[in-house]
């Protein structure tokens, strides 16, 4: 098996003042970089998918990967316009170059953007679960709901994968 671990929308936007859930998301980054560091010693795929909308263009400081995230210059980066990172994206061949076969979801607007991603990596014939309080919501009963109906793996889980 071999995963890679999908960072949804790590970016500048949700960590401003104005985010009701603020405390939420700063929560786990920890959890994200922890995983990071996990996948690196394995040298598994680190993917930072970024939206990109009217509101957040490409090269914005809202649309930019947050810097409180481990993201390094080897680290795949991926725009998206939609909820699943996988639609209209390069992202399904980039995960088959590296024989991808189990995507860790993590994230932001859990009920969109997560779970959408991580159902487009199920319909596409991958293994896939969401890492454990590695995601958020503007509103936490989503989040929750989120991480209710969704195949979940945890930190310590991962650290006893193999390649």
């Amino acid at each position: 098996m071999k995963p890679a671990l999908l960072i949804m929308d790590p970016q500048n936007d949700f960590f401003e003042d104005d985010n009701p859930s603020l405390a939420e998301f700063q929560a786990t980054v920890p959890i994200i970089n922890s995983a990071i560091e996990i996948f690196r010693e394995h040298c598994w795929p680190v993917v930072f998918v970024q939206h990109t909308s009217p509101k957040k263009p490409i090269g914005s400081h809202a649309w930019a990967i947050h810097a409180q995230f481990n993201c390094q210059p080897g680290d795949a980066q991926l725009s998206k316009t939609q909820y699943n990172a996988f639609w209209n994206t390069e992202l399904d061949a980039l995960l088959k170059n590296h024989q991808v076969d189990f995507v860790i979801v993590s994230g932001y607007v859990a009920e969109y953007c997560v779970l959408s991603t991580l159902r487009g990596a199920l319909e596409r014939g991958y293994r896939g679960a969401i890492l454990a309080q590695s995601v958020a919501s503007l509103n936490n009963r989503y989040a929750e709901f989120t991480l209710e109906i969704s195949p979940v793996l945890t930190t310590d889980e991962l650290q006893t994968m193999e390649n």
